[in-house]
C-alpha cells in the first residue's frame, strides 16, 4: 500500500486524520492475525519511534513523499512481474510529479538488491532494540527519474 505525499507545512486533513487512524488499526489487525506470537503492542511503538526519528533525519523534501507502507506478493506470484506492476505504476506516477518515494525494508538480501532494480538507494539502517532483541529495517529513497523527451 502506497501512502501519497503529505507536505511538511500542510495541515492534516480529516482525511489524513482519519486514514492514518485506518492504517494503524489495519496494521493491529494484520499483526494479530498474521503476526508471530501474536500483538506485541511495545514492539510496535519501538518501531513507530525509531521510524520518526529515521524520517526526520532523511526526509528533507518538504513536499513529502510517497512512501510504500507494505508490499507483499504471495510465494506463488513471485518472480511473475507482480511486484514489478504493483511498483511501477506508483514510481511512474512520482516521476511525472518530480516527487521522491520512500520505503522500509524488512530485509537486506534480497530486498535491497531488489529494489534497487527499481532506484532505489539505501539511506540509513534503522535498529529497532526491545531490550537486546533487536530487528534492523533499511529505509530506502527513490529519486524521481526524469522523463526521457518524445524528440518532438
Amino acid at each position: 500500500m502506497w501512502l501519497r505525499p503529505q507536505p511538511a507545512d500542510q495541515p492534516a486533513t480529516w482525511n489524513d486524520w482519519l486514514e492514518s487512524w485506518r492504517l494503524y488499526f489495519g496494521q493491529v489487525w494484520m499483526n494479530l492475525v498474521y503476526g508471530r506470537g501474536g500483538l506485541n503492542v511495545t514492539r510496535y511503538y519501538i518501531w513507530k519511534d525509531a521510524q520518526a526519528k529515521a524520517q526526520s533525519e532523511i526526509w528533507t523534501d518538504p513536499r513529502g513523499y510517497y512512501f510504500l507502507n507494505i508490499m507483499v506478493v504471495l510465494p506463488e506470484a513471485q518472480g511473475k512481474g507482480v511486484g514489478a506492476k504493483m511498483m511501477k505504476v506508483v514510481t511512474e506516477q512520482a516521476d511525472t510529479e518530480n516527487m521522491k518515494c520512500y520505503l522500509e525494508s524488512s530485509r537486506d538480501k534480497p530486498n535491497v538488491a531488489i529494489y534497487g532494480r527499481f532506484g532505489f538507494k539505501l539511506q540509513k539502517e534503522m535498529v529497532c532494540d526491545d531490550n537486546g532483541d533487536a530487528i534492523t529495517l533499511f529505509t530506502m529513497i527513490r529519486e524521481p527519474h526524469a522523463k526521457a523527451s518524445d524528440g518532438r
